[in-house]
């Protein structure tokens, strides 16, 4: 087996000499560039596996030859260096595909270790499942049977493979397989997803050129040499028209003997997840490019070996547990049918998000059960939300469950139009009314169902992303990454050295000391209120937040935080939510003698009134928020920052508080006055108040639908009626 190859990119001799030195010591093959062209034009011509890069460099900075490399070989991850990093520098190189990013000076032991990780993740990605790396096959080709017998059958040649199979089969594993099973393994493999690259770009990589390609995006690519590299095109149908000619005829000219083909690479392997041959009778696609493939495979979905997936997950567990020296959770007999008996419409890569999921919420039980799954695994139906089938107490209660979800269902379908659902279903209006009634979905009157009732669907990022700071109490430099999670996972903070979780939920709340702490197990994270206000108002209802033990305060306000998620944009996912809506006044305090006190009752939309009386310059100020959406968050309430009055701080500093605010991230108040800044609203104060409601009370897992009134109170006050809220409408929580 090759060696895992490394590449050094920096000016400083004593640091390449030194990193050199302990890579290599640790069994990397490494090699140097002193500046960004010159390492373009190696990666290009024989691609390590990671670039050690740092961000100055004379002649073409760090962050061009990201980009460039994450253009032209997105598989080679990257490490970013600098001894003069900001947090607009990690972030920027963090969105461009950075793995990493690492502050000089820094501890060998720390590169080494970050190194190690990449290698890690790139071998579990690349051989799990997806299988183990001492397995010839990974096991889930290796237990079909034609998989088999055709990947055995692919690596014997050089003949261009084509593999077609819906979203997720795992056709990318296969061709990773035949690669590293075939004489060409120690070849670079080249992945180029034709629905992205440009034209120019794919031809460069499939025929050869008699001169450079001109600069592009900050590069200079020398050619890459004929048979020099494996090139695997993915979604081939996105091919441009002339493209698909001349690769048909490359082709062609490659499988007739006495002919010079003029296709560049080694081996050419392509895949497609839609019905290549319904295009060609279409005319969407090249029938002569389509008969070029010598090896055409369909990989089948994973609903077609049901049988094969307890073995699958049990696989998946062990390795998992092996590589992290845990035991293995014990599978409840119920979670293995109900994994066998789901459509798996996402296959290999569906599988392995809702097993990443549940090892996330059950490594500290050690058990998982059928309650652990997402609700539609349970046999009730997409939108059931009543729980497991071992909940119900008799057969017509899990009928009446399932009859829900169904009715919930066709609403969505029909646009919560009472006549037209009520029309879909074969069924007179009166009955379907008297339906909705008995399952408690509230109707406009007016034939269509409560514009505030009906189910939203739930949503997460589309990808992953990074901020950094410094913890506000703590004072020590921290940050997150926020990374999507499927549907009914719920938002879980993850402890980033232990990996130990904390779901974001009240019975987690450990302390209200100054900011919201959440603690289960020996992990804890602190000042979680305003990343979570961020997420309420968003809608965001599943994600991972990778943290230390604090989140970073930023400016002191929820600003930031906007922008990152944005940055990570939304994606709307299969599962619902429903709101939590008020139905009586819950009140936690007195009203009496101005005393603090909190309040929520029923409302139309979810609004909030905070109502302070503080000692000068703050004094009598009030403000009411409004839901208009995530905009009007932005806008009216995200923006406010923490404060404090000089002689608090000093207190908090002696108990060990507030360390990490400083003079540009905290509004400081004393002599009667706002000290250090100018206000961003005129009534800050109430309205940063209102950020924290928002937070901590999205600690129920759903938004409510209410009015809440805060008089004079704080994180102590909302957990206080949150725990209200929960024992009178969500019992089972």
């Amino acid at each position: 087996m090759s060696q895992d190859r490394v590449l050094i990119v920096d000016d400083e001799k004593n640091i390449v000499s030194s990193l050199k030195e302990i890579l290599s010591d640790e069994g990397y093959e490494v090699s140097v560039a002193e500046d960004g062209l010159n390492a373009l034009e190696m990666i290009q011509a024989d691609p390590p596996d990671v670039v050690l890069l740092d961000i100055w460099l004379p002649g073409m900075d760090g962050i061009e030859v990201l980009k460039s490399v994450k253009m032209y070989q997105p598989e080679v991850e990257v490490l970013i260096m600098s001894g003069h990093g900001t947090i607009d520098t990690a972030v920027q190189a963090t969105k461009l595909g950075a793995y990493d990013f690492i502050e000089k000076p820094f501890s060998l032991d720390k590169v080494t270790q970050a190194v190690g990780n990449v290698f890690r993740q790139k071998k579990a990605r690349l051989n799990h499942c997806e299988g183990v790396e001492e397995r010839e096959l990974p096991l889930c080709f290796e237990l079909i049977s034609d998989i088999k017998e055709f990947i055995h059958q692919a690596t014997g040649d050089r003949a261009p493979i084509l593999l077609v199979g819906e979203k997720g089969t795992g056709k990318e594993f296969v061709a990773h397989t035949i690669h590293r099973l075939s004489p060409l393994a120690d070849r670079s493999f080249v992945k180029i997803n034709c629905a992205l690259r440009k034209p120019e770009e794919i031809r460069y990589h499939l025929f050869p050129r008699q001169e450079k390609p001109s600069p592009q995006a900050g590069a200079r690519f020398s050619s890459p040499e004929k048979d020099s590299e494996v090139v695997y095109l993915t979604h081939i149908e996105a091919l441009s028209e002339d493209l698909r000619k001349d690769l048909a005829q490359a082709l062609k000219d490659s499988g007739e003997k006495g002919k010079n083909s003029t296709l560049l690479p080694a081996r050419l392997i392509a895949s497609s997840y839609n019905d290549l041959s319904a295009l060609v009778e279409c005319g969407r696609f090249n029938p002569d490019l389509l008969g070029a493939f010598s090896h055409t495979r369909m990989i089948p979905p994973l609903r077609d070996h049901e049988d094969k997936i307890p073995l699958l997950v049990e696989d998946y567990f062990r390795d998992y547990c092996q590589r992290n020296e845990t035991e293995p959770p014990v599978i409840d007999d119920e979670v293995m049918v109900a994994l066998s008996g789901h459509r798996w419409a996402g296959n290999l890569k569906e599988l392995r998000l809702v097993l990443d999921r549940l090892l996330v919420q059950t490594v500290s039980k050690g058990r998982i059960t059928l309650a652990d799954l997402p609700e539609d695994f349970r046999g009730s139906g997409i939108e059931s939300a009543e729980g497991p089938f071992e909940g119900f107490l008799s057969l017509k209660e899990a009928e009446l469950n399932w009859e829900k979800g169904f009715l919930i269902h066709h609403l969505r379908k029909n646009q919560w139009n009472l006549d037209s659902t009520a029309q879909a279903l074969r069924t007179p209006r009166e009955v379907f009314q008297e339906k909705l009634r008995l399952h408690g979905i509230e109707t406009s009157g007016e034939g269509e169902v409560s514009p505030a009732r009906p189910p939203q669907l739930q949503r997460t990022l589309k990808r992953s992303v990074v901020l950094c700071g410094s913890g506000l109490h703590s004072g020590i430099k921290t940050g997150l990454i926020l990374r999507p999670m499927p549907p009914n996972s719920g938002i879980i903070f993850g402890d980033i050295s232990s990996g130990q979780t904390i779901p974001a939920r009240l019975d987690n709340v450990e302390s209200t000391d100054y900011s919201t702490c959440l603690k289960k197990g020996r992990a804890s994270v602190a000042t979680i209120e305003h990343i979570m206000a961020v997420l309420h108002m968003y809608r965001i209802t599943n994600l991972l937040i990778k943290i230390g033990d604090e989140a970073p305060v930023m400016d002191g306000s929820a600003r930031d935080f906007c922008e990152l998620i944005e940055d990570g944009e939304f994606e709307e996912q299969d599962g619902v939510y429903e709101e939590i809506v008020i139905d009586k006044t819950y009140l936690y305090g007195s009203p009496e003698n101005n005393a603090p006190h909190i309040t929520i009752e029923p409302s139309d939309k979810f609004r909030v009134t905070y109502h302070m009386d503080y000692p000068e310059p703050i004094g009598v100020e009030e403000y009411t928020y409004e839901f208009n959406g995530e905009k009007s968050f932005k806008e009216e309430i995200a923006p406010a920052r923490t404060f404090g009055f000089l002689e608090d701080v000093a207190q908090l500093t002696k108990m060990g508080f507030a360390t990490g605010g400083k003079l540009d991230n905290f509004i400081l108040l004393g002599d009667k006055k706002v000290l250090n800044t100018k206000l961003r609203f005129e009534n800050e104060f109430s309205r940063h108040k209102i950020l924290d409601i928002l937070g901590d009370f999205y600690l129920l897992g759903k938004p409510l639908r209410g009015h809440i009134k805060a008089h004079r109170t704080g994180h102590r006050h909302n957990v206080a009626l949150l725990a209200q809220i929960r024992d009178s409408l969500l019992p089972a929580a």
